[in-house]
């Protein structure tokens, strides 16, 4: 297209764009700067369970100590206590009343539990007594004076008090920073909680240095329902932060009732733990495990790593061992990636630049008008003066709201409109331009140049939805990106119009106008229709099905053995994985498709690689929409799947000259024997 073909409106158009695309890119390095900084990660594994599994193997606290540091641990969870583990600790004594009775303690009821103290263990006593007379009422427990010392009564049978949540320890906090260890403490929530009850947990921890989290136990926040505002304002005041567990689904959070209002009121200042069940790891190698946790800390701004605690050991390792094992190849691939261990990074209460913010969807409204005067005959003012309505009613709509939906609704027509955008204005450039006479050499160098070309139009939209929704609420999946699996239907479809509208793919004519579109619906219905065809149809469908299937966050269609293998080989040795769907269906078809042009095949394939092209423009845009994701990871995906996919392409592109030379020395052989 030449320059002055351009109209005074299209250029008022591409200059609010320019200016929005000056703002997001402004955005997205403020965004990344803040991402670069909140690189240290909290490696943790459970206390008693490291206490347990250590006695087990029979080995010294000291030596387990040793190995977990090296292994990159670097804090310890701590959990209410239990009259089980107390006494298996060796804290407290527990007795029925036959036991006492034997002893000759005079003043047993039959039915009850006692609690004795050991020589030297009295502090430990002291705090299950009041953690007993919190949960269970002073009703309930009663203190016998006896020669034994004090030993407290309470009006419950042992089964059913054993596993019992008492509370947080003090002394056990300080064991675990005494050992040189952060500690993350894990409590539970009060049946009928009260302030009191909220205070007490804090008092706990009071005085003992390194707490760097607090990660809630079960389906409930500390002080639900009616004082998680209570908890919020003891975490603020220590300056500890309230932690949460991401979704199996690796979506957001494990449901806990009262840590998203916790959250909120915090701003989003929260930080993100990963874990994996024991179920899970039952099934999974070390290997395997390794990966889950490495992806999860460079992908999805997990900070928080709970390594779980083998039941067994394997590869001829004890259980704590492989468990350590993990822990330390972790710890070695985040560190040869730039990350560090240690107290966890926290991200900052951020949110973009207004006045940023709304030039970069001022801009991303140019985009969308520019999109559809690509599809519609309207004249050029009209474009304009719905350019301008659109833009009012935005900033209208955003200054009266808190702007996050207008927002959202934006970011998802960048999505569509960049790559939209993208291959109209290259099949534009290949339906004007005369390409008779270039040669195989040229036709290759051109289709990588129009695919970079493809590529850095629909980057526009990237930026654009990485700068609008890059705030501290998307980045912690407070909020979520909506409507995943329309960004890659809705450019197949729309360019497959686009593609109708300028090549006479149907009967050697356009299909531009609403009377084209039923002229060739009519005919479309009435055509013979042959088993092959069906095939066809059929072997597309699965296409897509798989395609839809496999896209968003909540993807239905499994992947293969050989696929994963290949992810964890791209993981393992390139910055970040690029997209199969880029590098090996998009771009190699857009390579394709671009040096067909104006050769000698049927227009039907060249239409099938055209839309198979915008795949992986798509896919490059999409990529942005997962706001977990740091903004500089998102570009590289792109920039590595644009590599690889080029290197796919040119082989694609040579394998098809092999097959025209095969099918030509064919034909020779055939004529010469004429």
């Amino acid at each position: 297209m030449k320059v002055k073909q351009i109209s005074i409106y299209t250029w008022i158009l591409l200059a609010f764009l320019g200016v929005g695309i000056v703002s997001g890119l402004l955005l997205v390095k403020e965004r990344h700067h803040i991402e670069a900084q909140r690189e240290q990660i909290e490696n943790i594994i459970d206390y008693d369970g490291l206490l347990r599994a250590n006695a087990y193997e029979k080995r010294s606290l000291t030596d387990a100590v040793a190995s977990a540091k090296e292994a990159g641990i670097t804090a310890l969870a701590i959990y209410d206590r239990t009259l089980q583990k107390e006494k298996d600790a060796g804290h407290i004594h527990m007795y029925t009343s036959n036991d006492l009775q034997q002893l000759q303690i005079e003043g047993t009821q039959p039915g009850m539990t006692y609690i004795g103290t050991i020589p030297g263990k009295e502090t430990y006593f002291q705090e299950v007594q009041e953690d007993l007379v919190r949960r269970l009422g002073k009703d309930k427990v009663t203190v016998l004076q006896t020669s034994l010392g004090p030993i407290l009564g309470l009006a419950l049978p042992s089964d059913s008090l054993k596993d019992m949540n008492l509370g947080i320890s003090k002394l056990q906090a300080q064991e675990v920073v005494n050992l040189g260890f952060h500690v993350i403490v894990r409590p539970t929530n009060y049946k009928g909680v009260t302030v009191e009850d909220v205070d007490h947990v804090f008092t706990r921890i009071d005085g003992i240095s390194g707490v760097t989290g607090m990660v809630f136990v079960g389906k409930e926040a500390l002080g639900y329902p009616l004082h998680v505002d209570r908890t919020l304002e003891q975490l603020e005041a220590r300056h500890i932060p309230v932690v949460g567990i991401e979704a199996v689904n690796q979506l957001q959070y494990f449901p806990q009732a009262g840590f998203l209002e916790i959250a909120n009121a915090n701003h989003y200042k929260v930080g993100r733990l990963y874990t994996v069940s024991k179920e899970e790891v039952r099934k999974l190698t070390p290997a395997e495990l390794v990966q889950w946790f490495y992806i999860s800390d460079i992908e999805r701004n997990i900070r928080y790593n709970l390594f779980p605690l083998y039941e067994q050991g394997v590869d001829n390792r004890t259980a704590l061992e492989t468990t350590l094992f993990v822990a330390k190849q972790v710890t070695d691939k985040l560190e040869a990636r730039g990350f560090t261990t240690g107290e966890a990074s926290i991200y900052p209460v951020y949110s973009p630049n207004i006045w940023l913010r709304l030039l970069t969807m001022t801009g991303v409204i140019s985009l969308a008008t520019l999109t559809l005067g690509q599809f519609v005959r309207v004249r050029k003012p009209y474009l304009l003066g719905l350019f301008a309505v659109g833009s009012i009613l935005s900033v209208a709509i955003y200054m009266m709201t808190i702007g996050t939906k207008i927002m959202s609704a934006w970011a998802l027509v960048a999505a569509i409109s960049a790559p939209v955008l993208a291959m109209t204005m290259i099949f534009d450039c290949w339906s004007k331009r005369n390409h008779a006479g270039l040669s195989p050499w040229r036709s290759t160098i051109e289709s990588v140049v129009y695919l970079v070309v493809a590529a850095l139009i629909a980057a526009v939209g990237g930026i654009s939805i990485a700068a609008m929704l890059g705030s501290t609420q998307f980045f912690m999946e407070f909020a979520l990106f909506h409507g995943v699996k329309l960004t890659f239907v809705a450019p197949v479809v729309l360019t497959a119009i686009a593609y109708l509208q300028r090549f006479p793919i149907w009967k050697g004519r356009t299909i531009s106008s609403v009377k084209d579109v039923k002229s060739f619906i009519t005919e479309f219905v009435q055509i013979d229709i042959k088993v092959y065809s069906l095939l066809i149809v059929g072997a597309l469908a699965v296409v897509a099905y798989v395609f839809v299937g496999r896209s968003g966050h909540t993807a239905g269609v499994p992947v293969p053995s050989w696929e994963l293998a290949l992810r964890r080989f791209l993981e393992n040795t390139m910055y970040a994985r690029p997209r199969e769907k880029e590098f090996l269906i998009g771009h190699p078809a857009f390579m394709l498709a671009a040096y067909a042009v104006g050769r000698r095949i049927p227009m039907v394939l060249h239409f099938a690689l055209s839309v198979g092209a915008v795949i992986g423009i798509a896919s490059m845009v999409e990529t942005f929409c997962h706001l977990r994701t740091p903004v500089y990871m998102s570009i590289a995906r792109g920039y590595d799947g644009l590599l690889l996919g080029i290197v796919i392409g040119l082989v694609a592109i040579i394998g098809v000259r092999f097959i025209g030379y095969g099918i030509r020395w064919f034909q020779g052989r055939g004529e010469s024997h004429v």
